[in-house]
């Protein structure tokens, strides 16, 4: 199996900029594109996170951040330029990147259990629904109080797919003969699943396993589509190990197909693929969440973003939320 060294792309000199980077996204702010993401935390107590903008080509000195009303669980991208719609604790809110400004909540997820907060997103194709996800924030896989819920745009619900999960994270789309297919991961269970989703009917039947990663190192956590049949994998690592890892597999065999190391960081959370002038780039978040002070020591790239190069000729153009005309 292929595999390829990453190297950091942006260090942080501050620590707490450094506890949860999750869900990277490229956007267009201002008329520059932006690699875009959130920090879900800033400490293990804190009850709020930033969000990140970084402008390539530049030295760093144009980077900017936006402070976030709670904890942001995921940033998508809105077709309106700058405008993102976040997924905040429990309230779906718009932001306004170039402002800093934040809308009131669009919806609010039926759920007021103090642990649950939501997590990982992904728009579905045409950019008039989102599925996301919510974490049980104590990880506890015997209480299962995450689901995985629905967004209709245009009204502005929320609907539940499906219950009884642990930590909601990386989502795929894809299409056959029969319809919509939404590819799932519930942390725990180590498995990419396959659920047949139907937006109108507002249901996501279970379709069986697609990936099993229990004899994988680490915990799955975020997952991006190389739109060629295969995705990839983040693995969140709780144990020491000298580098991190994500990892491409197929949805039709399960089987690995590459990977990529991040050295000195262990805990990957989320992947991103995005075209540049120089061939297809792999963009990796990862953390130093509940990283003991003796691990930190050992993982000097802990929280560090890192990019790589990858065989990819191609990548799908990432979808965008389609608000309704004002």
């Amino acid at each position: 199996m292929r595999s390829t060294t990453a190297k950091v792309y942006i260090d942080f000199t501050e620590e707490p900029d450094r506890f949860l980077p999750e869900g990277p996204r490229w956007l267009t702010i201002g008329g520059r594109p932006a690699l875009v993401w959130v920090n879900i935390q800033v400490a293990a107590d804190a009850a709020d996170g930033d969000i990140h903008m970084h402008f390539p080509g530049t030295d760093g000195a144009n980077d900017a951040g936006v402070g976030c009303p709670g904890r942001p669980g995921f940033l998508l991208a809105c077709a309106e330029e700058g405008q993102a719609l976040v997924g905040v604790d429990k309230d779906l809110r718009l932001v306004d990147l170039a402002e800093g400004l934040w809308s009131e909540p669009l919806a609010t997820i039926p759920d007021d259990n103090p642990r649950t907060i939501m997590n990982d997103a992904e728009v579905v194709p045409g950019g008039k629904a989102v599925v996301f996800g919510t974490k049980d924030t104590q990880f506890d896989a015997g209480a299962k109080l995450a689901h995985l819920y629905l967004y209709t745009v245009d009204d502005n619900r929320i609907s539940v797919l499906a219950d009884k999960q642990v930590c909601s994270n990386g989502k795929v789309f894809a299409s056959d003969e029969r319809g919509l297919i939404l590819f799932d991961i519930d942390t725990p269970t180590r498995k990419v699943v396959r659920y047949r989703l139907d937006v109108a009917a507002r249901t996501a039947t279970p379709d069986g396993t697609a990936v099993d990663l229990a004899n994988e190192s680490g915990l799955p956590d975020g997952m991006c589509d190389c739109g060629d049949g295969t995705v990839i994998v983040a693995f969140y690592n709780p144990d020491f190990a000298e580098a991190g890892r994500a990892v491409r597999f197929s949805l039709t065999t399960g089987e690995a197909v590459e990977e990529w190391l991040t050295p000195g960081s262990p805990r990957v959370t989320c992947p991103l693929l995005v075209k540049r002038p120089d061939g297809v780039k792999l963009v990796l978040t990862t953390a130093t969440e509940g990283m003991p002070a003796e691990m930190r020591a050992k993982c000097p790239n802990a929280g560090s973003l890192f990019i790589a190069n990858t065989q990819l000729g191609d990548c799908p153009a990432p979808e965008v939320v389609r608000l309704p005309n004002p």
